[in-house]
């Protein structure tokens, strides 16, 4: 019965893989546009072209579904995306059991000389919960104090939800993508759309990771996920079955709600896998850098996704990455001579193999400290911002504090989150209903 469990998986998570095929994408995305057509209900012709968008691969239909949602409902069209978020499967929900905000943060004061704060929210669901929840004068306030950042958890970005902020939000409205080669398509969806030179898993802190010496490293790999089927463990078990049996290999996830690590283990030895399995689930996020810095590779076997904060946590861990040659990850563009490999899709166990040698000789802590640290996204963001103003002819003398994710934003100083607690009251004094009293502490959580 286990072995049947186990190949019963196997089968479902192979029929899944059908959603990476272009061809199949694309016309997936075109069924949700003549769905939508076929409606008679605003939300729903909205909601069924934002997600036939998303899952186009052309530029040709990407622009061409763009100019249908122009012509109807129209970008503008507030009421009807306020529907399509609030009847959203998974938003919607979400928003009616807590319309408050989580996992966002106050990066920047506002001035009494006109210069703006900054305001980050990550998920899309608590882009909805602002821009649902604040009537129109409330809005107004906070959008002429504050730059309004939307940080996505996805790639592509949900355009709903976009649209939402761009009907209600007046001027620019700033995102954080998580994938470098989503910006020129969310920038051309919208002009009043413009993408920071930074994704979310780039507010990594260097300092709080001790990596070991790669000789004194006690696990060869190391997959940081959760047990779903996106996350292609199935892979990395076949990988594991041609690979040497005296590898240690550590796992680190959380259920699914279907699957907990006992799943794992049983799927992974029904599959084949000899070597010694060291698996955690849902652990402290300090544990999982302590084992990250004791493992000589971290390997991402995704496909799709956003943009993997684990990934750039094993590069500051000191950990060789590997991801497949044909991710569609953010952090793919991080992978090169001083940080890891690239697994060509057919070969990595091959792949995998060669990185093990060549993990004593990369760099791959050096190369993120240097590159994509917290710090340095910092003096990205100052800078972008420095120039927005400036071009609005708006005053700009910096004052934006260190966030780190851990896993989400929160931050790095104490001193700068006591700096911002009168913000933080105001906020909460203005819109009671979207800033919670204890948003500057919980938020994180």
């Amino acid at each position: 019965m286990s072995l049947f469990k186990s190949y019963q998986y196997l089968a479902r998570v192979r029929v899944l893989e059908a959603q990476y095929s272009p061809l199949v994408r694309e016309s997936l995305g075109w069924a949700n546009v003549v769905r939508g057509v076929l409606s008679g209900k605003p939300s729903v012709r909205a909601a069924k072209l934002t997600r036939g968008m998303a899952l186009m691969v052309s530029e040709w239909s990407k622009n061409k579904v763009c100019k249908m949602l122009r012509r109807s409902p129209g970008i503008d069209a507030t009421n009807v995306w306020r529907d399509t978020m609030t009847d959203h499967h998974h938003f919607g929900p979400l928003m009616r059991k807590l319309p408050g905000l989580s996992r966002s943060i106050v990066l920047k004061a506002p001035a009494a000389n006109g210069e703006k704060g900054i305001l980050l929210l990550t998920f899309e669901y608590n882009w909805a919960r602002l821009l649902v929840g604040a009537d129109n004068e409330q809005l107004r306030w906070i959008t002429e104090r504050f730059h309004i950042v939307l940080s996505s958890s996805s790639s592509p970005t949900n355009y709903a939800a976009l649209s939402l902020a761009l009907s209600r939000i007046p001027g620019t409205v700033f995102v954080q993508a998580c994938n470098p080669d989503e910006y020129a398509s969310l920038e051309g969806f919208h002009p009043r759309l413009k993408c920071l030179p930074v994704m979310p898993c780039d507010w990594i802190m260097p300092d709080l990771y001790q990596p070991k010496p790669m000789a004194e490293r006690t696990r060869d790999i190391m997959m940081v996920a959760f047990w779903g089927p996106v996350k292609r463990h199935w892979e990395f078990f076949d990988m594991l079955t041609k690979l040497p049996a005296d590898l240690r290999v550590t796992m680190v996830g959380q259920t699914d709600g279907i699957r907990n690590k006992d799943d794992m283990i049983r799927i992974a030895r029904d599959l084949g896998v000899k070597q010694e399995l060291e698996v955690y689930q849902s652990i402290p996020i300090q544990q999982v850098a302590e084992l990250q810095c004791d493992a000589k590779v971290s390997v991402i076997m995704t496909r799709r996704e956003g943009c993997c904060v684990a990934a750039v946590e094993s590069l500051f861990a000191g950990s060789a990455l590997a991801m497949r040659a044909d991710a569609h990850i953010g952090p793919l563009a991080y992978i090169n001579e001083q940080t890891g490999m690239l697994l060509r899709p057919g070969r990595v166990a091959k792949d995998m193999a060669t990185l093990l040698e060549r993990a004593p000789s990369l760099r791959p802590q050096d190369w993120a400290s240097k590159n994509v640290s917290c710090y340095r996204s910092l003096e990205k963001l100052d800078a972008y911002f420095k120039q927005v103003d400036a071009q609005e002819n708006r005053a700009w003398t910096g004052g934006i504090v260190l966030p780190i994710w851990r896993p989400h934003p929160t931050f790095a100083r104490p001193e700068d989150q006591a700096m911002l607690r009168p913000v933080y009251a105001e906020l909460h004094e203005r819109i009671p209903a979207v800033f919670p009293v204890d948003l500057i502490t919980e938020s994180w959580r």
